[in-house]
């Protein structure tokens, strides 16, 4: 089997496929600060992009064919109207997660300092008789 080279399209798929299952794999690691970080860049970038006829990133009005990129960018102005209330909704769902991440980091907080607590109590007591 000969070594993939740049231009080979299985090495691309593969590419691709191996970098999207990494991003998943990596989420189940993260901790509520991160997770809270996460939410709140999301919820900035779709308040972002339901300013704009065109939002950052939209992939799918590529094409290597001029018409057919046409074609693509006029549908989506169409469109446009009815995803505005979408990018509104969720950046609304991402600002409440937010504040739901912020308020399990507070939570964590006050039951790390509990534990602590009850922890020093227990040694404080001694042995029971």
């Amino acid at each position: 089997m000969a070594a993939p080279t740049e231009h080979d399209p299985a090495f691309d798929d593969l590419s691709r496929e191996l970098y999207w299952a990494q991003e998943r794999a990596s989420r189940a690691r993260m901790d509520t600060a991160e997770v809270r970080d996460r939410l709140h860049d999301l919820s900035m970038q779709l308040r972002a992009d339901e300013k704009v006829i065109i939002p950052q990133g939209e992939g799918n009005l590529a094409s290597t064919s001029r018409w057919r990129r046409q074609l693509k960018y006029r549908l989506f102005r169409v469109m446009r109207p009815i995803s505005w209330r979408y990018d509104r909704l969720m950046a609304d769902h991402a600002e409440l997660s937010t504040s739901l991440a912020e308020r399990l980091m507070a939570a964590e907080a006050e039951i790390a300092r509990l534990r602590a607590e009850l922890g020093h109590d227990r040694d404080d007591e001694g042995p029971p008789a």
